[in-house]
């Protein structure tokens, strides 16, 4: 029997044996398997609407390539493409949802409250609110003005976002425009510290980012490292010797942000991954040829070739706080399936290839190789809990319950261990098991949110 214990801020397991430090080990098989779990791909308005074979061809995409969600963009509040979501969960796609309305009229709560609710009932399972509200065109002329601007935005995404908590559909605060009228990262750090202030701890505990990715025909290595590798970088200001957060890589910046504020790193969504700029406008550099080099660019920090001749810098990788990369490149459908073959390819023979430790036997695709045992139901309903197992289970795809007779029939199983459950009936259970491998994740909360608690 082997028992392990992680943070689930730290993929690398340490495993104990008979009380004896172990190697430290990796899914390996469990995510080479599963080589499509963090990727999706924007379904832009105009193309839904003005390509009446997008659906299908995008759909036949899919399945051929694994991809398994999308991202629905939604530009009114009448806009709703019904149908499109109805016929993407029916062929097995995971559907998110970007509501890109603004500020720049007259704001309608029912209105908002009643679109929440409908995408409910079409098991929408993330929310991205508004687009890009650091932008003077956000807002009507006469509110950008105020000096009030950050509350005014954050009294409309407190009522949006906790009605997606009631919902149960995650809320995902909104991108920000790189650089930006209102400077990005200032907004996104005095927004963070408002909400806290606020006592806004479902929030809070909930808390999901999400950042554009164009790289402006720059290096996907620009920026890289954040605010604290280039110091020198201050808002509406960078030398000519420092970077900043406008490229790829931003999502570093904000998580930098957050990070200082909240002390813990959170969800992130890349959205328009493989652009050099927004969708509809381009650059010179953003031709055919380097969005598909790109694209594989990307694919290849995303899922990692284990077996490639030279290991890729970890610091190149996108971490696991990266839950989903969402593309929109300007590529035809074979080009796309002939990118993602060849990496499907490359992760098969990853799995072909692996050799098998001392006394390890070829499981057949039958047996239960891994489960995730949660507390209770909740674990699987609730926002602010759901939120918190993501990071885990994109990476490692285990089969997710509170069976106990379920974990027992599995080859490996993890355990949530809270504040408030420390799993030591299951535990004790499963240590009477021959040749488990048993691990627990102890789900650390944000120390500001605890304080909040106690207030």
């Amino acid at each position: 029997m082997i028992i392990a214990e992680r943070l689930l801020t730290n993929w690398h397991t340490t495993c104990y044996i008979k009380g004896q430090k172990a190697k430290t080990m990796e899914h390996k098989t469990i995510k080479a398997a599963h080589i499509q779990s963090r990727h999706s791909f924007h379904l832009p308005a105009d193309k839904l609407q003005d390509d009446p074979a997008y659906l299908d061809d995008f759909i036949t995409f899919c399945k051929a390539s694994g991809t398994r969600r999308a991202l629905v963009e939604v530009l009114t509040l009448r806009s709703i493409p019904v149908s499109a979501i109805s016929t993407l969960l029916q062929n097995g796609l995971q559907v998110d949802v970007f509501l890109k309305t603004s500020l720049n009229q007259e704001f309608d709560l029912l209105a908002h409250q009643d679109l929440i609710s409908n995408l409910a009932g079409l098991q929408v399972e993330r929310l991205i609110l508004f687009d890009r509200p650091n932008r003077q065109e956000f807002w009507k002329p006469e509110t950008w003005i105020k000096p009030d601007l950050l509350d005014i935005f954050l009294e409309k995404y407190i009522l949006l976002a906790e009605k997606c908590l009631e919902k149960n559909i995650q809320p995902v605060f909104p991108p920000l425009q790189p650089a930006g009228d209102y400077w990005d990262t200032a907004f996104l750090r005095l927004s963070l510290l408002k909400l806290k202030e606020k006592g806004k701890t479902a929030l809070l505990e909930s808390l999901m980012l999400s950042a554009y990715s164009w790289s402006y025909g720059r290096s996907l290595n620009w920026g890289a490292g954040g605010p604290e590798c280039w110091p020198s970088s201050t808002p509406y200001y960078t030398p000519e010797n420092s970077q900043d957060q406008q490229g790829f890589r931003a999502y570093e910046w904000y998580q930098a942000h957050a990070r200082a504020v909240l002390d813990i790193s959170v969800p992130i969504l890349l959205l328009e991954a493989g652009r050099a700029a927004e969708y509809g406008t381009t650059l010179r550099e953003a031709v055919q040829e380097d969005q598909s080099a790109t694209l594989k660019t990307i694919l290849n920090r995303l899922y990692p070739d284990d077996t490639a001749g030279e290991e890729m810098p970890s610091s190149n990788l996108l971490p696991d706080t990266i839950l989903s990369c969402n593309f929109l490149v300007d590529l035809d459908w074979t080009t796309l399936k002939d990118t993602f073959a060849t990496l499907a390819s490359q992760q098969t023979d990853t799995v072909e290839t692996q050799p098998l430790e001392d006394g390890q036997k070829a499981h057949s695709p039958d047996v239960l190789l891994h489960y995730l045992l949660l507390p209770d139901e909740t674990w699987q309903v609730e926002p602010h809990k759901t939120a918190l197992l993501e990071p885990f289970i994109s990476r490692y795809h285990p089969v997710v319950g509170t069976s106990l007779d379920e974990a027992l029939a599995a080859k490996e199983v993890t355990l949530v261990i809270t504040a408030y459950h420390s799993a030591e009936e299951a535990l004790a259970t499963l240590e009477q098991q021959e040749n488990l491998i048993i691990r627990k994740i102890r789900l650390e909360t944000n120390p500001v949110v605890e304080e909040v608690h106690d207030h």
